[in-house]
């Protein structure tokens, strides 16, 4: 590449690395990479692209890449490790390039961290706004200084009955129109709507022809010194207007009229407190979905991490087993050469027979004979149980699917038990009764993680050791899963509590209350429910009953 070139590339304001496929190798860089990432180029230039990108989803491209299966990427999102060790979010783009009769890859990658930050921010101070313009008690519209609607709450569109087809039409012509209409000061509601750059606050009453009286105060929206539009706020009055005329009218009988008012205003303050408590219940409801979601989120981490691992595991897994049938072959071999060997000993001088019957008995020949072909199926039988564990691993984290997929739920009990085995294999014996149900269109790692919830659970409700039984069943319209212990049971009272968020019967420090709440949600995502029953000092069975076709849940 010529220096006009490399200058092109150093003034490009993104971090532009150039791939070698067949073995990931970084070929080429330009200034701006080596800057933002903290390496020089010369330590770029020694590095393989997932040096840098490690996350899971890049590893398994570059993966691709190396096996010549890669395919261009617009706007990606992914973390890049740089020199000091700490991770860099950015937007990349991938670019397959022809290059004297080869293929290579150019990433072009850009730092968008900043740019998050302010769109949180943007996000946070927008969210506040739409939470403060729907929880005021008047109707806002707001106007930018083109006179276009940019905002208006749903109780300004439920005051003045606004038509949902007209709303979603966005015709800002045809609502103010129709707003002029409905009041009898027509003219001056549309002069109103049309002085967005009036300089003067305004306060109206506009009188409705269906006889509500609205209050509408204006004012300028400012952008330093520069009017940006107009922000309007109606209340509506029309009890308040209707009050006084009736008090004008009844002098006489103004302390029934007190006390009428009286009346109303305890029970719209009645109101006020029912309200309140509606409210407050709706925030913790808020507060426990965020901590289920929290949780949720952990979930995930830990079946990418175990997927993670588990990929990891497998490449030295694969050389090890691979060596070690290389080391019986070569074994066998040589035991063929020493087998004869054997076979012409009696042709030595006497003397090399007794020194070969020395040494023989010195290092137990015939013992080593017999144990070298033990410990070859003592290893590779190891080695076998190692695989088994990292595709029960990748099987219960199910990163390779986002979204449903059919899958089998016993496998997924399999997959689902050898994960959990550390915790159960001390507690109890595991008696499996599989009813060979049919697979479903299900979250398969959601359904994972309950069935892990439900193992655990019973495993910490066995005292000393005990039994877990996990049964499979099915019928034309649903499959079920059953864990039954034989623990110490859930008492009466507590039944009717165990799926609520943040109940828990552990000790404090030893559960958080989420598990069964977290596991009661996905299976109602998936359309199904779970049942329960108990015994104090016998066990507990929980149910797991899923639709086979997306059928609405039984009656519990």
């Amino acid at each position: 590449m010529n220096s006009l070139q490399q200058l092109m590339l150093d003034h490009s304001p993104h971090m532009m690395l150039l791939v070698e496929p067949s073995d990931l190798r970084i070929i080429h860089v330009n200034r701006v990479a080596s800057q933002v990432l903290g390496y020089s180029v010369d330590q770029l230039l020694s590095m393989s692209i997932t040096d840098i990108e490690s996350s899971l989803q890049d590893v398994f491209y570059w993966e691709d890449a190396r096996n010549g299966q890669y395919l261009a990427i617009d706007s990606q999102q992914g973390e890049y490790q740089r020199a000091d060790g700490s991770l860099l979010t950015v937007t990349k783009f991938i670019r397959i390039v022809d290059y004297e009769d080869r293929r290579l890859l150019l990433v072009q990658a850009r730092d968008i961290q900043q740019e998050r930050q302010v769109e949180d921010a943007l996000e946070q101070t927008l969210s506040q706004l739409r939470a403060t313009l729907e929880s005021t008690g008047n109707g806002i519209l707001v106007l930018d200084w083109h006179g276009k609607i940019t905002s208006m709450n749903r109780l300004c569109s439920t005051m003045w009955e606004i038509p949902e087809d007209m709303l979603l039409a966005g015709d800002d012509g045809a609502i103010f129109d129709f707003l002029s209409e409905r009041v009898v000061e027509s003219d001056l509601c549309r002069s109103r709507l049309h002085a967005v750059l009036d300089s003067s606050e305004a306060e109206d009453l506009f009188r409705l022809k269906d006889g509500r009286v609205f209050e509408c105060r204006s004012r300028p929206q400012y952008l330093g010194e520069r009017i940006i539009g107009r922000v309007f706020g109606f209340t509506d009055i029309t009890q308040r207007q209707l009050a006084e005329e009736a008090l004008r009218q009844s002098r006489d009988q103004l302390e029934e009229r007190v006390l009428e008012r009286t009346a109303d205003l305890q029970k719209a303050n009645a109101t006020l407190q029912t309200e309140k408590a509606r409210q407050e219940e709706l925030i913790r409801k808020l507060g426990e979905a965020q901590s289920q979601l929290l949780q949720s989120e952990k979930m995930a981490s830990i079946g990418v991490l175990a997927a993670g691992v588990a990929h990891e595991i497998n490449n030295p897994i694969g050389f090890v087993n691979s060596n070690v049938g290389t080391l019986r072959r070569y074994t066998d071999s040589m035991l063929q050469l020493l087998d004869a060997y054997e076979a012409h000993e009696p042709e030595l001088r006497p003397e090399g027979q007794q020194e070969l019957a020395r040494i023989k008995q010195q290092i137990d020949a015939a013992f080593l004979r017999e144990d070298l072909s033990s410990l070859i199926d003592e290893s590779l039988d190891g080695l076998d149980r190692v695989k088994r564990i990292v595709k029960a691993m990748k099987d219960f984290s199910h990163v390779d699917s986002d979204g449903q997929q059919e899958a089998n739920l016993e496998a997924g009990l399999e997959s689902t038990l050898n994960v959990v085995w550390n915790e159960i294999k001390y507690k109890a014996e595991v008696v499996k009764e599989y009813g060979n149900i049919p697979p479903i269109v299900c979250f398969p790692s959601q359904l994972n993680q309950v069935f892990m919830n439900l193992l655990i659970n019973a495993a910490h409700a066995i005292e000393g050791h005990g039994r877990i039984t996990v049964r499979t069943g099915y019928d034309d319209d649903y499959v079920w899963v059953e864990v039954q212990d034989t623990g110490k049971g859930i008492k009466a009272e507590h039944l009717n509590r165990i799926f609520e968020p943040f109940f828990t019967t552990k000790p404090v420090g030893q559960g958080t209350g989420l598990g069964l709440a977290l596991s009661y949600g996905i299976v109602q995502r998936h359309g199904g429910l779970i049942e329960v029953q108990s015994t104090v000092g016998a066990g507990t069975i929980f149910k797991v009953v899923i639709p086979r076709r997306g059928a609405a849940a039984p009656a519990a």
